[in-house]
């Protein structure tokens, strides 16, 4: 029956979801560490290119990345390489972006808006030189765009991680963990003119900068006018919105509705859903039903967003990796110092926070997670860089991914100690 074989894309989705959910809990019980360390862990054993190709070997579906070839009727158009679990995995990030903009104070995103944004451009100039020269070191015979490329992929930070992390550690609203969230968003914007210049160079030999720019702006500017419509606007969103479903009692999913299409509207002038999933919480979150939608739907993101990180986790070839080894190390030592430089910096002296609290920045702004890895298929697919750069990238963006938890918990540890030294 052709039925069957979406009955096993249920069962890959559960098996998943246990895999990660038991692997957050080993790593939370057994190794101190937060869960999302053990859900990609478990993610990179159950993957096809370990564990999974011996538990289910020769099934496409089951722990596995099937694809679906299939044709729309509208204008004939035809779609190749549909991967279902990839559509899942992008729902459960938008979701915990929903719950982290929910549960962000909008006064203090607005008013960290400035060092968040200093941050987010040392954070990109930094890594991206260091990017650019050690690729033009390790692989000099590579064209122009190849280097820019990974230049691109070091400049990139995946918000999705942090929050997850910040989130289990309590510390998603304080004042470091809002400014890597403003950061984070404006990275996500510099990232995009970046990833289109360098695109636009491999694919035509020229750069249109301009377009890059206009592309830029025109993201930056559909980002802040939904911020300002929840800003000054969210008595009408309470009134038109939310109020009309709060008799049924569906009010937050009406909430969590409205977040999903944001998230797509915000992909039309090119940015990542994840940035219009955020700001849709930040939208939400200037309203006073804020907490009512809070609470119902975190348990909506605690069911689904372990899946993004394990299916993260499942994309990891170690092969890839092993193959480049020693530039790999290298260049992931690079992007972690890049950032963390690049971000302490304009947090210490524009932000005026303290060494703590710059690190906390710096650092949290270290994973590139999917990001990096979507990054470099663009460059994969557009010829700028090779199969063995592209386990680089996947190096990055794994490793940076699981030192940042490891990186980031001392530096919230001394608050703790001082808080527990003044407790009579």
């Amino acid at each position: 029956m052709e039925t069957e074989i979406y009955f096993k894309f249920i069962l890959s989705f559960g098996l998943i979801l246990l895999v990660a959910r038991l692997g957050g809990a080993i790593a939370e019980r057994f190794l101190k560490q937060p869960a999302v360390i053990g859900e990609l862990l478990a993610g990179i054993i159950i993957s096809p290119f370990l564990l999974g190709q011996f538990l289910f070997a020769n099934d496409p579906v089951i722990m596995n990345f099937a694809l679906i070839d299939g044709v729309f009727s509208q204008n004939g158009e035809h779609l190749s390489g549909f991967a279902p679990m990839e559509i899942i995995s992008q729902i459960a990030v938008v979701v915990l972006l929903f719950v982290a903009g929910l549960e962000t104070n909008v006064t203090s995103f607005i008013k960290n808006s400035f060092t968040g944004a200093m941050v987010a451009i040392g954070g990109v100039v930094v890594p991206f030189a260091l990017g650019v020269f050690s690729a033009m070191y390790f692989f000099p015979d590579l064209h122009m765009a190849g280097w820019l490329f990974i230049g691109a992929i070091l400049t990139a930070t995946s918000i999705g991680i942090t929050v997850r992390i910040l989130m289990d550690m309590g510390k998603l609203s304080s004042r470091e963990g809002t400014i890597i969230l403003v950061a984070a968003v404006v990275d996500d914007i510099i990232g995009l003119v970046i990833l289109s210049v360098v695109i636009s160079m491999a694919q035509s030999g020229s750069v249109n900068a301009l377009s890059a720019v206009t592309t830029g702006v025109i993201g930056f500017a559909v980002w802040l006018g939904i911020l300002l419509l929840g800003v000054y606007g969210h008595k009408y969103i309470s009134k038109y919105i939310l109020t009309p479903f709060k008799s049924s009692g569906t009010m937050p999913v009406m909430a969590l509705i409205v977040g999903l299409i944001v998230s797509y509207l915000v992909t039309l002038v090119d940015l990542h859903p994840v940035v219009g999933a955020y700001v849709a919480g930040l939208m939400f979150a200037s309203t006073m039903e804020k907490e009512e939608i809070l609470h119902q739907t975190r348990p909506i993101m605690l069911f689904i967003a372990p899946f993004f990180f394990a299916y993260l986790g499942m994309q990891v070839d170690l092969r890839e990796v092993w193959a480049v080894i020693v530039p790999a190390l290298v260049i992931v030592v690079l992007a972690i110092v890049g950032k963390i430089v690049g971000c302490y910096f304009p947090a210490r002296f524009v932000g005026k926070t303290s060494h703590n609290g710059a690190m906390i920045v710096g650092v949290g702004m270290v994973p590139r997670g999917e990001v990096g890895l979507i990054v470099a298929g663009a460059g994969l697919i557009a010829g700028a860089i090779t199969r063995d750069l592209f386990g680089i990238a996947v190096a990055v963006s794994i490793l940076t991914t699981l030192v940042m938890p490891v990186m980031i918990k001392p530096f919230f540890k001394p608050k703790a100690e001082a808080n527990a030294k003044r407790l009579p």
